[in-house]
Formats: structure tokens, C-alpha cells, sequence
């Protein structure tokens, strides 16, 4: 796993390091392999994530040249899976932050909250690197998990859409969303969708990262604002 933290206080950076390997080094049960990467410059930082993209990144968001909400906007361009960390002194960015896709908001020196949150990040990395397997006509199929964008009901199949290809399995909607971890969410009588392909809501609809839209239902619509405004 590729870590990045960029701020540009050196201190600050370095103490957050240091936080972050402790926390890492006492809750890590998935014995992940850990590379990280320190920046003072928003810049160097998106440079360095276009040769090599990062999976998890800190970010500052009161920096000069470029703010961290628009240097996470572009992080995701080159990794949609990317979990980001903004970390600063400024509360009123929280409300902004959510439309970026933030993971979580840290305000700094909250040790608490970094440690609840790094916990979550490798939870989730974990489930999301995870396979889903299952049989359908005599054959077995595994998906990575975050390969998965929607799923869609077809009577008594469902259609697994994901990046590049579609799957079918024979089950109902309503076992399918047990089998599958908090991630992903029911948003209509008829589709499931994982929360971190969601790019935004309006008030029917989802519109996916990659541009597609799915239906949203007033049912469901509650929850999914819900957990994708609190779960990420």
C-alpha cells in the first residue's frame, strides 16, 4: 500500500508520519505491505502520483500554488480508488470537503480521530481488494469487489456491471445486498451500488464516476446520502 502526505509546515508533516506508522504499526491485522511518500508540495505530489499512483493520501488543504480539495480532484483521475485524508486546523472546509469525496476530515492533533480513521482505511482496503465469488450455469466467477460500479435486477437475475465487464448471477436483490460488505448500498427496488463509484446524488439519480446514471428512489434515498456523506 502506497501512503502520501503532503503539507507544507515540515513539522507538522513529519509529526503526522510518525502518527500515522505508530497507529499502522498497533492496528494493522492484514499484514499489508506500507510504502510512504512525503511532500511539501501539492505539486510534487500529483506529479509523483501520475508516474506512480498512490492508494491512501493526506492532504493539508490550506496549501499554496494548489488547495487540497482540487489536488485530491486530480489524485482521483489517476486512481478512482483512492482513499484521501484531509487533515488541517480549518473546520469550515468540512461541508466543501464532502463534495470532493473526501474519506474522512481529520482537524490536526486529533490523534482520536486519525486513529479511527486509519482503522477504517485498512478495513476497508482489505474488503474492497476482497473477491466476491459465486456460481452461476455450472460456473464459478470471482469479482474483485471494487471492480464492481452497480448492480441491476433482472427478475430473478441480477446484472454485476462493473469497469470493463457485466456478469450475470441468478439470486434476488435482497440477498445479494447481504452477501455484500457496507460498501455498497441499496439505492432503488432494483440496483445496488457501491458507494465509492458514486461521483454525485440529485434528487432521483446517481451519477457514477465513469458517467453513468442509475436511479434513486425515495425509499432508499435517505440511506444513501446518509452513508455516503458519513461512510467515506
Amino acid at each position: 500500500m502506497n501512503i502520501a502526505f503532503c503539507d507544507d509546515d515540515k513539522a507538522t508533516l513529519e509529526n503526522l508520519i510518525k502518527l500515522t506508522k505508530d497507529i499502522i504499526a498497533k492496528y494493522d491485522n492484514y499484514n499489508f505491505e506500507f510504502n510512504f511518500f512525503a511532500y511539501t508540495s501539492p505539486l510534487e505530489l500529483l506529479e509523483a502520483h501520475s508516474k506512480n499512483p498512490f492508494d491512501v493520501v493526506f492532504l493539508d488543504i490550506d496549501m499554496p500554488e494548489i488547495n487540497g480539495l482540487n489536488s485530491g480532484d486530480k489524485l482521483y483521475t489517476q486512481n478512482e480508488s483512492i482513499i484521501i485524508f484531509y487533515v488541517t486546523n480549518y473546520t469550515e472546509f468540512i461541508g466543501e470537503s464532502i463534495k470532493h469525496r473526501v474519506y474522512r476530515f481529520i482537524k490536526k492533533g486529533d490523534e482520536k480521530a486519525l486513529t479511527e480513521g486509519i482503522q477504517a482505511m485498512l478495513e476497508d482496503f482489505a474488503t474492497l481488494h476482497q473477491r466476491y465469488v459465486y456460481k452461476y450455469k455450472g460456473q464459478y466467477y470471482s469479482i474483485v469487489l471494487n471492480r464492481i460500479f452497480y448492480c441491476e435486477s433482472k427478475g430473478h437475475n441480477i446484472k454485476i456491471v462493473t469497469d470493463n465487464d457485466i456478469f450475470t448471477q441468478r439470486i434476488l436483490i435482497k440477498n445479494l445486498i447481504k452477501e455484500l460488505p457496507p460498501v455498497f448500498c441499496r439505492c432503488h427496488s432494483g440496483y445496488i451500488v457501491n458507494l465509492r463509484k458514486i461521483r454525485d446524488i440529485e434528487r432521483n439519480k446517481i451519477t457514477l464516476i465513469n458517467g453513468v446514471e442509475i436511479p434513486m428512489s425515495a425509499k432508499y434515498s435517505t440511506e444513501v446520502i446518509i452513508k455516503f456523506t458519513t461512510y467515506f
